[in-house]
């Protein structure tokens, strides 16, 4: 990724306020990939204002939550990642962050641009810093080929454990936790 792809984004955690432009990612992402997610697009798209306002504030101010919005040099958000602390880890090995709500606008996709990885940066340096985590993992559907393969460039590894996937119980999840 090159320093101005660097500098053509703000990677920071959404603020309260901000629950109309997490809407628009969300709606976005759910139409684009929407094996990618545990919710539905038309599910998300009924839900009232004031489901929207309460998830991105908690997301924006919750001990436990963080979701991070790249935002292009207009203000859009143009992607997203957080991390949540897993109530019951499997794990002996202390507190697990789970990173969740992945997404990068098609035209902001690529190494080239270095958005997925900006963000990637963001809720790591979070989960680890803030989070207080000792293992950072994360699931992928079976079926998304393009988000396991960056996972796998940025140091996840599989874990081996799958697990169904909510919205079509003949899928999986795959599970991947974070070497770097």
């Amino acid at each position: 990724m090159s320093a101005d792809a660097k500098s053509a984004y703000e990677v920071r955690r959404f603020r309260a306020d901000e629950w109309q432009g997490f809407r628009e990612i969300r709606l976005e992402a759910l139409k684009d990939t929407p094996i990618g997610f545990g919710e539905r697009y038309e599910d998300a798209l009924a839900k009232p204002d004031e489901v929207w306002r309460e998830r991105t504030r908690r997301a924006a101010q919750a001990p436990d939550n963080a979701l991070f919005a790249a935002l292009d040099q207009t203000g859009r958000p143009v992607g997203t990642a957080g991390a949540f602390t897993k109530a019951e880890s499997s794990l002996t090995e202390g507190k697990e962050l789970v990173i969740y709500g992945v997404y990068v606008s098609p035209e902001h996709r690529g190494p080239r641009l270095g958005v997925a990885s900006l963000l990637f940066d963001a809720v790591i340096k979070w989960a680890r810093e803030d989070g207080g985590a000792d293992v950072v993992t994360l699931s992928v559907h079976e079926r998304n080929d393009r988000a396991h393969a960056f996972y796998r460039r940025y140091g996840f590894a599989d874990t081996g454990e799958t697990e169904p996937y909510m919205l079509d119980e003949t899928a999986s999840l795959i599970w991947m936790r974070y070497h770097g």
